[in-house]
C-alpha cells in the first residue's frame, strides 16, 4: 500500500522535502545557468480555472506529474479533523474508470513511483513515470478530479483505518501528540490549530455527506494546479492536457480560507507533562511570527539557518556540541498562511539538563537582540539559502514540480528567481539584528516540557 506523508512545513513536505531550482552562484557552487530557467517553462490556465505548468527537461526519459489542490485540514470542519486527511486517501479508492487501489497498480505497472502529500492548507498527489507513459497519469488523475467513486462502504473503512492508525501512532511514536499540542499553543483557534490527523472521536463525526462534499467544493480544477516536468514536448503536452481536463466542470464557489481568531494572549505558555510513553525528557519551543514587513519572511529563513543548520547552528553547537545538556535537537520554520512559526524540538538525559537547555535557547535568542551577525556566520547561511532555493527546483523533475506547484498554490505567481536571489544577497548584519528585535518576543516563548514518568 502506498505511504502518505504529512509534513510539518519546509523541513517542513511537510512530510516531504521539495523546493527550488540549482543556478550558479560562482562563490558557493556551480550548476546550470540562470538564464536558462525562464526558457523551458510554460504556463497556461484551462477554461474550467485549471493551472498548468509544463518544463521540458530531456536529462532523462522520465516525467513527473504533480496535481496540486489548494486546501488542506484549515478546511476541516469544527469537530471534525481529519476530513482533509480521509479526503486524500479516498483519493486512491477508485474513481468511474478506476478501480480501487488500480491507480496504484497502473502506475507501479509500468515502472513509475507515486504519493500523496497534506500540508495545512495544500494536498498533492504525485508520480513519477517513464515519459512515453504520460498519458496514462493524465487520465488517471482526471479521472479522480472528474468522478471519484464515494460511498457509505469506502468512507467508513477509511474512517476506521486512519482511527486505527492514531491509535498506533499514540503508542509508537509518543512524541507525535506533542508536536499537535504545540500547535494548538501557538494558534488557539480550530482552523489554524488542530491536529490535521485528527482524533478517533472528530473522525467518528465524519458523514458520508461532509466528504462528498468536501470533494465537490475542494477537488475541482479551479482549485487545483497541474504540473508536469520531465522529457516532454510543450505543444503535445499542453495538447494531452486539453483533452483529459478540459471537459471537466469548473467548481460552483470561491475557495476561501478562514481567517484566523486567535485569543489576545497564550494561554499555558510552560506547561509541564507526565507521560509514562516517552522514553526520555524532551522539551518543545515554539513561537509564532506575523505582521511581517517586507524580506522579514527571507530573513526569518536566514534566522533559521543560523540557529539550526547543521552541527555549526548555533543551538546543536551550544547546547548539543559545547555544553552537552541535549542529546538531540532539531526543528524548522513552518508557514500557516500569512503566520509562519519556528518550533524546535530537543532530548535530554533528565529533567535538570532540560532546564538547563531551556536557559540556553533562550540566552541564544537574546543574543540575537543584542549583538550582530558575524559577517562570515551570515555568508554562510546566505549562500545556504540560495542553494537551497534553487536546487529545489533544478535537482529532480519532481522536486521541480512540487515545488512550482507549491508556490503557485501559495501565490497565485511564478517564483522570480533572480528577484529572490538579489534581496537575499542584500541581507546585512542589522537587517537580521532588526527582524530578531522585532519579532524575537520573550511574551511570545512557549515551552512544553515533557517528562517520563
Amino acid at each position: 500500500m502506498i505511504s502518505f506523508l504529512f509534513r510539518t512545513r519546509r523541513g517542513s513536505f511537510f512530510w516531504l522535502s521539495t523546493f527550488f531550482f540549482f543556478w550558479t552562484l560562482a562563490t558557493a557552487f556551480s550548476g546550470p545557468q540562470l538564464e536558462s530557467f525562464p526558457a523551458n517553462f510554460t504556463q497556461f490556465k484551462l477554461r474550467n480555472g485549471l493551472a498548468v505548468i509544463i518544463c521540458e527537461d530531456s536529462s532523462l526519459p522520465l516525467v513527473s506529474v504533480v496535481v496540486g489542490y489548494g486546501t488542506g485540514p484549515i478546511h476541516d470542519p469544527e469537530n471534525k479533523a481529519g476530513l482533509a486527511f480521509l479526503m486524500q486517501n479516498l483519493m486512491f479508492q477508485g474513481s468511474e474508470n478506476v478501480g480501487p487501489l488500480q491507480h496504484i497498480n497502473y502506475i507501479q505497472n509500468v515502472g513509475g513511483e507515486l504519493n500523496a502529500a497534506i500540508t495545512f492548507d495544500k494536498t498533492y498527489f504525485y508520480q513519477t513515470v517513464p515519459s512515453n507513459q504520460l498519458g496514462l497519469v493524465l487520465w488517471l488523475e482526471s479521472d479522480r478530479m472528474l468522478s471519484l467513486d464515494i460511498n457509505e462502504s469506502k468512507v467508513e473503512k477509511e474512517k476506521e483505518t486512519l482511527i486505527q492508525n492514531e491509535k498506533q501512532r499514540r503508542v509508537q511514536e509518543p512524541f507525535s501528540r506533542y508536536f499537535f499540542l504545540i500547535d494548538e499553543i501557538l494558534y488557539p483557534d480550530f482552523a489554524y490549530g488542530h491536529p490535521p490527523p485528527g482524533s478517533p472521536e472528530s473522525i467518528k463525526n465524519i458523514t458520508l455527506e461532509d466528504v462528498a462534499n468536501f470533494y465537490r467544493k475542494y477537488y475541482v480544477p479551479n482549485n487545483a494546479v497541474l504540473c508536469i516536468s520531465g522529457d516532454i514536448k510543450t505543444a503535445k503536452v499542453r495538447d494531452q492536457v486539453v483533452r483529459y481536463f478540459d471537459s471537466i466542470p469548473t467548481g460552483s464557489e470561491n475557495i476561501s480560507y478562514p481567517a484566523a481568531d486567535f485569543k489576545a494572549v497564550y494561554s499555558s505558555r510552560d506547561q509541564v507533562m507526565v507521560d509514562p510513553l516517552v522514553p526520555s525528557p524532551a522539551l518543545q519551543f515554539g513561537i509564532r511570527f506575523d505582521d511581517f514587513q517586507p524580506g522579514d519572511i527571507r530573513l526569518l529563513k536566514l534566522l533559521e539557518y543560523i540557529l539550526l543548520n547543521g552541527r555549526t547552528g548555533r543551538l546543536v553547537n551550544r547546547l548539543i556540541e559545547k555544553e552537552k545538556t541535549a542529546v538531540f535537537l532539531n526543528g524548522s520554520l513552518e508557514d500557516r498562511r500569512e503566520f509562519l512559526d519556528l518550533k524546535i524540538l530537543l532530548l535530554a538525559n533528565n529533567q535538570a539538563m532540560i532546564e538547563r537547555s531551556k536557559k540556553l535557547l533562550v540566552d541564544e535568542l537574546d543574543r540575537l537582540k543584542t549583538e550582530m551577525v558575524p559577517e562570515k556566520e551570515l555568508t554562510k547561511a546566505i549562500n545556504k539559502y540560495k542553494f537551497d532555493y534553487v536546487n529545489r527546483i533544478g535537482s529532480a523533475n519532481l522536486s521541480r514540480a512540487l515545488s512550482l506547484a507549491e508556490y503557485y498554490l501559495g501565490t497565485g505567481l511564478f517564483p522570480d528567481v533572480p528577484a529572490e536571489i538579489k534581496a537575499i544577497t542584500r541581507t546585512t548584519p542589522y537587517s537580521i539584528l532588526s527582524l530578531a528585535r522585532r519579532h524575537l518576543k520573550e511574551d511570545r516563548y512557549c515551552f512544553l516540557t515533557i517528562l517520563p514518568r
